[in-house]
């Protein structure tokens, strides 16, 4: 058994390793990208950004989309309806800003109400766009954003580009933290090839393969937009390349515990209904990880209390070595905290993640800003319902 442990440890650290130091570099490279001088005429673009509710940031978020260094795009915000509180802030917004438009899409029958605004968004983008491009209200976006987004299209590397951000938490709150460090995981993964995936808030796609490859009509009867892009692009063997110069970044506040964990439900269950290979891969990992974790834990108490003599030099050595790698993980970040408040956010993120996924083995149904939507294979909504 000590053997088999030890094994696992080691081969625990060897994937975060390589993780951290092949997405790190790859990251970094991306971010270096960006060449402010036009390799060519930048095609149109259309900006489509669906909104929901009306967050304390909304106007500066929604500002930072509007202020773009790019030639020629146009941005579309959709809500839901007249009731939706981002819709009145939107309102406000768009006298200042003549390149915006609003639309109300109404309520989704078939597929999840993002992607019914997405469609909505589309729809009246029309056909004079080259380049549609599918972002969230939730981030602040550098000034250079968009062209760092489009350039992999204009240069030809990829058929599909994605971005991804950081989450800056406002208040310093524990939980806030703990999705940072989760968030900052997960960037890792767009910077290895293999596993990068669209991103919902930050995806580049030409408008003429949306619809050679009938994204429309996937997203029309689909709950998720960018796990369900990613499901269709590994059908068809596309991938995806990272976006060039700064990432997004997201300011949050009055994150807790809850919230946090209802966060990290949605994001599993997405995966699990799109791409459950993944979905279990990715659990078994988290639950070896989180059970190396507590066993190094409880081992080296043992060890510390018992008068008998016990090694727990693996175990020391493991989690000294996971330590090291959550400090190397918290330098990546832009706004990095003490370590006293990064360690034990990192070390949550990793029960966290484990408990998350756990929870979702019996769901069948996805909950999100008052709706209920009733999910079969391959995220297709079977059924929806107000709460």
């Amino acid at each position: 058994m000590d053997g088999f442990l030890v094994a696992a440890m080691a081969a625990v650290l060897l994937l975060i390793g390589v993780l951290l130091i092949v997405g790190s570099r790859a990251l970094e490279r991306a971010k270096s990208k960006l060449d402010l001088d036009s390799p060519g005429p930048w095609p149109a673009a259309a900006l489509i950004v669906p909104v929901a509710g009306a967050a304390s940031n909304l106007a500066a978020n929604l500002r930072s989309l509007l202020t773009q260094d790019y030639p020629d795009y146009q941005v579309i915000f959709v809500t839901r309806d007249q009731s939706d509180l981002a819709t009145r802030a939107i309102a406000a917004l768009i006298p200042e800003h003549p390149r915006s438009r609003l639309i109300l899409s109404g309520p989704a029958s078939q597929c999840g109400q993002k992607n019914h605004n997405l469609l909505a968004g589309v729809q009246a983008a029309g056909e004079e766009p080259e380049i549609l491009v599918f972002c969230d209200s939730t981030r602040l976006a550098h000034s250079n954003w968009l062209k760092g987004l489009v350039l992999p299209l204009v240069k030809g590397e990829a058929p599909v580009v994605s971005g991804y951000h950081h989450v800056l938490p406002q208040d310093g709150s524990f939980a806030a933290w703990g999705r940072a460090v989760t968030v900052s995981f997960l960037f890792l993964t767009k910077g290895i090839a293999r596993c990068n995936q669209p991103w919902g808030g930050a995806t580049a796609i030409s408008r003429r393969l949306f619809e050679d490859l009938g994204v429309r009509d996937l997203w029309a009867h689909n709950v998720v937009d960018d796990v369900s892009l990613a499901m269709l692009l590994q059908e068809k063997g596309l991938r995806v390349v990272l976006a060039s110069g700064e990432s997004l970044m997201t300011p949050i506040s009055g994150d807790t515990l809850a919230t946090w964990g209802d966060w990290a439900i949605r994001q599993w269950i997405y995966l699990k209904f799109c791409l459950p290979g993944s979905w279990l891969a990715l659990g078994l990992f988290f639950y070896l990880l989180s059970g190396l974790v507590l066993w190094a834990g409880v081992r080296i108490a043992a060890a510390a209390v018992s008068s008998a003599p016990i090694s727990a030099w693996p175990e020391a050595a493991f989690l000294g070595a996971l330590t090291g790698m959550a400090i190397s993980l918290k330098d990546l970040h832009p706004q990095p905290p003490r370590l006293r408040t990064w360690l034990p956010a990192f070390y949550a993120a990793i029960f966290m993640g484990a408990w998350c996924h756990l929870c979702n083995w019996p769901m069948g149904e996805i909950h999100w800003r008052g709706i209920s939507y009733r999910v079969g294979w391959k995220g297709r909504v079977l059924g929806i319902s107000n709460k």
